[in-house]
């Protein structure tokens, strides 16, 4: 009788009742989860699924969330931040070179392999090319691992992978998101972005198409006296499609298409002393660096095994003027005198692989690759009586390997496990600078390996021991004034020790220690007219020591911190006489990140802050002791707020939060650098407004 009255009967004799108010009591608050535990983190840059908490191996896995970014589109820049043994030179998004763990050839952007393979998705991005630094939107996870590479990616993985998981198209349901943003920098102007998510399931169960769009205009920051102010604007487009077909139940088809454009006003550092972000006048140097990449993924089960096959082709185009007057009389040019860089980068990669999916104690892949990576650069002086070409270099590489990895469980807590990879290396290049021909053809057989073994007690404890090997091809220099004409291949081979280990589930810590030897460092040299070779320096020694701690320190209050110490330097040798400082270029010493994160409610929205500091050593840019540039150790700070409700999402992002015009690195223009010292000041103070809708 008394239902949906809001009283209550309360008995107090064989037959006699109270009638009273119900009271009201407020609904306990919801627990806010933090980040999902680390035993649910599966690690795929393997190319097969392992869990990170027993991987034999240093990796990182930084989900989307915790890449934070004023502007709403970040990239490379703001993932090293997470990273503190990953460094970015700071030339510009798409011109970047990465180091990991210390692994540092030169800043320069010569035409040496790179240290650092990046890939997206299945597809390998970058050979000789810088990174072309995708946005990191609508990703699942990015995983950095650590240390050579070779066995699973052939050549030039020697530092270090980075691999980008986009969301693949959901086939149950349509959704999806769009985001805006403004932004606004210290003395600078408002920036802006919007970006596009939606995935249809044109057929459920069967076929889904997912596609993301953006679009960014980013104000600058450097001022040219006498000429342009925020002189360095960058407009940024892009987008993604994917298609998902299931034409059976266990097969799937996935192929994906992403392109890229940007556009840079200037570049972003400074020299003279008329400020820290002034310059003297000069030509401008505008950049114009775009990326193109496809991909098909044909994933499926012949019987017991798994397999997939990967054809990817990857193209960038990396234009960039530099202003060379200080060169004029070495260049033979009248007056004012311009450079235009340009070089095409061509990437396919076709691979074949098949591992088995049993539960056993035995895992296993093994695989055939065919990479064919292809580099036409042209490199032209301007003056006012017109222009003429100064570097010409056409090369072409060609790797087919046969690869494969296994692991065995040896006990219940003890696995061992190896891989070894045989490649077949075709190179040919050909240069010309002024009347002055190169040409080099080379065919060798080489292998790469690794070999680890794991100890795991009760998931909580995991230690483990790994060995492994990397290489890079030689090439030649087409420069006739090269220290050498054509320089050898260098070898890394490195070892370590790791343990990760959980104290209860509020407390987790990882420590790994490892050493690094390095043979024939491939190194750059900036030769008398402002081109950049490449010669051996000697051989190097890295030690070093990296931790990542996470505490819970209360159910909606976080604590992460890491660090990266290390001594990466030249060994006496031959090469290495009359060499001052033997530090490895563009790498510190030390680099640290600390990052408290507060999840509440506020009302009926859900909520979460962070903030962070980033602390990187000093570093220095040569071995070349008329050309070495020091930059000293510096801080930066940032911190967000989110807020979200339903649909709805709102974000409050700040950069460099202490204004600091701290210098990132000592370069900018190869032309203009003996001139006088150049510096690359960290971006200024930046707060962004981010806004989210899901449907």
């Amino acid at each position: 009788m008394l239902a949906g009255t809001g009283l209550r009967a309360i008995a107090t004799g064989p037959s006699s009742f109270r009638i009273e108010q119900v009271p009201v009591v407020a609904p306990p608050s919801p627990t806010i989860p933090l980040s999902r535990p680390e035993a649910e983190i599966v690690v795929t840059g393997t190319k097969r699924p392992e869990r990170l908490a027993t991987l034999p191996a240093t990796a990182h896995v930084v989900r989307e969330p915790d890449v934070k970014s004023a502007s709403s589109l970040p990239g490379t820049y703001q993932l090293s931040r997470q990273i503190p043994s990953l460094t970015v030179s700071s030339l510009g998004a798409g011109l970047n070179r990465l180091f990991l763990r210390g692994i540092g050839d030169g800043p320069l952007n010569g035409f040496n392999q790179g240290s650092v393979a990046v890939l997206l998705d299945d597809t390998r991005l970058n050979y000789d090319a810088p990174d072309p630094d995708w946005t990191l939107i609508d990703v699942k996870q990015v995983e950095v691992l650590e240390g050579p590479q070779g066995p699973l990616y052939g050549t030039g993985a020697i530092g270090g992978i980075i691999k980008i998981s986009t969301n693949r198209p959901d086939l149950d349901e349509t959704s999806g998101r769009v985001a805006a943003s403004l932004s606004v920098t210290q003395d600078s102007d408002v920036s802006n972005s919007q970006s596009l998510i939606a995935n249809v399931a044109l057929i459920p169960d069967r076929l889904a198409v997912r596609a993301v769009g953006y679009r960014g205009f980013q104000d600058g920051w450097i001022d040219n006296v006498g000429g342009p102010s925020d002189s360095n604007r960058e407009e940024l487009i892009g987008g993604r499609m994917a298609l998902r077909w299931t034409p059976s139940t266990d097969w799937t088809v996935d192929l994906a298409g992403a392109i890229q454009n940007r556009r840079a006003g200037d570049s972003q550092y400074v020299d003279g002393n008329l400020g820290a972000l002034v310059r003297p006048n000069r030509l401008r140097e505008p950049r114009d660096l775009d990326a193109r990449t496809g991909t098909l993924t044909v994933v499926g089960p012949i019987g017991a095994l798994e397999v997939t096959s990967v054809t990817g082709l990857s193209r960038q185009e990396a234009v960039a003027t530099y202003d060379a007057t200080p060169l004029s009389g070495t260049l033979g040019t009248f007056g004012q005198t311009g450079i235009r860089d340009d070089r095409n980068y061509r990437l396919f990669d076709e691979e074949a692989r098949i591992r088995n999916t049993s539960s056993s104690g035995l895992k296993w892949l093994a695989g055939l690759s065919l990479v064919n990576a292809s580099t036409d650069a042209q490199i032209v002086t301007k003056d006012s009586e017109g222009s003429k070409p100064l570097l010409n270099l056409n090369r072409s590489v060609t790797e087919g390997a046969l690869f494969g990895d296994v692991s065995a469980r040896l006990s219940r807590d003890l696995t061992f496990g190896g891989g070894a990879r045989i490649f077949l290396l075709n190179t040919d290049d050909e240069g010309r600078e002024g009347q002055s021909i190169r040409k080099h053809g080379r065919s060798i057989v080489r292998g790469a390996g690794d070999a680890n073994i794991t100890w795991t007690r009760d998931e909580k404890v995991t230690v483990f021991l790994r060995a492994a090997t990397g290489y890079r091809p030689g090439g030649i220099n087409a420069e006739p004034d090269a220290t050498q004409a054509a320089y050898e291949a260098d070898e890394l081979g490195s070892v370590e020790l790791g343990s990760r280990l959980t104290i209860d589930p509020a407390l987790a810590i990882d420590v790994t220690s490892y050493a690094a030897r390095w043979q024939h460092v491939q190194a750059d040299e900036l030769l008398p007219n402002g081109l950049v070779a490449t010669r051996n320096a000697g051989n190097a020694l890295n030690v070093g020591m990296e931790s990542d701690l996470r505490w819970s320190i209360q159910p909606t209050l976080s604590l992460r911190a890491g660090f990266m110490f290390q001594s990466a330097k030249l060994e006496s040798s031959a090469q290495a006489a009359g060499i001052d400082d033997r530090r490895l270029p563009a790498v510190p010493q030390f680099a640290g990140r600390v990052e408290m994160k507060h999840q509440f409610r506020w009302g009926s929205w859900r909520g979460e802050g962070s903030l962070g500091v980033r602390w990187t050593g000093a570093t220095h840019m040569s071995f070349n002791a008329s050309l070495d540039r020091r930059t000293a150790s510096h801080a930066s700070a940032d911190a967000s707020l989110t807020l979200s409700r339903k649909d709805w999402s709102i974000s409050f992002v700040g950069e460099n939060l202490t204004n600091n015009s701290a210098d990132t690195f000592a370069f900018g223009n190869p032309y203009r650098v003996r001139a006088s010292p150049q510096r690359t000041p960290l971006k200024p103070r930046i707060f962004g407004l981010n806004l989210i809708r899901d449907f």
